[in-house]
């Protein structure tokens, strides 16, 4: 989903919700839909930027989710933190 331009008449906008090709080799997306199909890995658009010719360019990376162990230590760092947040906001007087 691209937005339209503001600033532009109605005869130079473009359609918001076309679909655009991903440039890539083939053997570089047929390995891309592997990886995500069968491993469980996601691709994550990491950045996005606009080259010489105007046309936006996206970093992507293959990624892992987290497991279980991991969400657990996530959950007990940000507990932790709230809990002493709020001890400081209890005590200032």
């Amino acid at each position: 989903h691209i937005a339209k331009h503001d600033s532009t008449g109605s005869y130079f906008q473009h359609e918001e919700k076309r679909p655009r090709p991903l440039l890539l080799h083939k053997q570089e997306a047929l390995k891309l839909k592997k990886q995500t199909e069968t491993q469980g890995i996601t691709m994550v658009p990491l950045k996005a930027y606009f080259n010489d010719e105007n046309k936006v360019k996206l970093q992507i990376a293959l990624v892992r989710g987290k497991n279980q162990r991991d969400k657990r230590q996530t959950i007990k760092d940000r507990e932790g933190k709230r809990e002493a947040d709020r001890m400081v906001k209890n005590f200032r007087i």
